[in-house]
């Protein structure tokens, strides 16, 4: 069972977002767009919030912020709310027949299969869009720019193209170069969820209160670490987990971790990288960062 504190997150982000989108499809007033109302909230439900619910730890303990005191106009909830329409963007892309071809996600149609191709491409370029003009309200250039690494040509659609090209040449793949493939397909969302902070802090504060560049280094290892930590669990999951299990389509992937190194490696390889993230983070004595770091590991969808 997930803690009080995580579900008080969690509903806090999902509200927020609910009420962003239902707020902005309102303000049109147009029954034609009703469909794509109806499809992009379906796209953006069922996620885990992990990505934002660290994010909005790591706010807490930097800022000393109370629970409390955010609500949906905060820029906190704010930067979550535009991190959660792009990782829901980068999800209803993967899970296109050109793509992964994936028909269930949580146990349910993913968006394509519900709503049809045409409507997925409106919604996944809504998402995309949205999540932009929501970091304008926060104006801050360095996050913005962040933002759009995490999605262009040197992330998200640099590791597609790999991802694509490998399953046509698959002798081609390397566990070194499947480990830079994975980096780029999660640690940059991953990333951008503490990056944020530091960026914002460093901005706001006088030159002896601001994060050196070995400090922030050091929390971005985190969450280099963190990412891939998630991914390995992702390929363990794929081979021992059924649809019914995870909620979503599974199978053994010829270019994940135990397809290398098998299952009793992977899993050595995925407690190695847990372990290392809790040193990383141990000085900040955060019980639900620890309970974060735990759960993606033992996490079973």
């Amino acid at each position: 069972m997930l803690p009080s504190w995580y579900n008080e997150y969690k509903d806090l982000i999902e509200k927020s977002l609910d009420k962003y989108l239902v707020d902005y499809f309102d303000d049109e007033k147009n029954i034609w767009l009703d469909i794509i109302k109806e499809a992009t909230l379906y796209a953006v439900k069922w996620w885990k919030r992990i990505r934002s619910i660290l994010a909005l730890e790591f706010y807490f303990i930097f800022s000393k912020m109370d629970f409390e005191k955010i609500n949906h106009k905060s820029d906190i909830i704010k930067f979550c709310i535009a991190l959660e329409l792009l990782h829901a963007y980068s999800l209803v892309h993967d899970d296109l027949p050109a793509m992964d071809n994936d028909d269930f996600r949580r146990w349910e149609l993913t968006t394509w299969k519900k709503y049809g191709e045409a409507n997925w491409i409106l919604v996944w370029d809504l998402l995309n869009s949205l999540a932009f003009e929501i970091l304008w309200e926060i104006w801050n250039s360095s996050l913005i720019k962040e933002f759009w690494k995490a999605v262009w040509l040197k992330w998200m659609i640099w590791w597609q193209v790999l991802d694509l090209y490998y399953e046509n040449n698959f002798n081609e793949l390397t566990l070194e170069k499947l480990l830079e493939l994975h980096n780029k397909k999660t640690w940059k969302l991953i990333e951008i969820s503490v990056l944020w902070w530091l960026i914002l802090w460093n901005k706001s504060r006088n030159p002896k209160e601001k994060f050196k560049k070995e400090d922030i280094e050091k929390y971005l290892d985190f969450w280099k670490k963190i990412g891939l930590a998630f991914q390995v669990k992702d390929d363990l999951l794929d081979v021992e987990w059924t649809l019914e299990e995870t909620g979503k389509s599974v199978w053994w992937e010829k270019k994940g971790f135990v397809y290398f190194i098998w299952i009793e490696k992977t899993k050595k390889y995925l407690n190695d990288l847990i372990e290392d993230s809790f040193w990383i983070i141990k000085n900040l004595k955060s019980q639900k960062l620890e309970f974060l770091v735990w759960y993606i590991r033992d996490r079973k969808k």
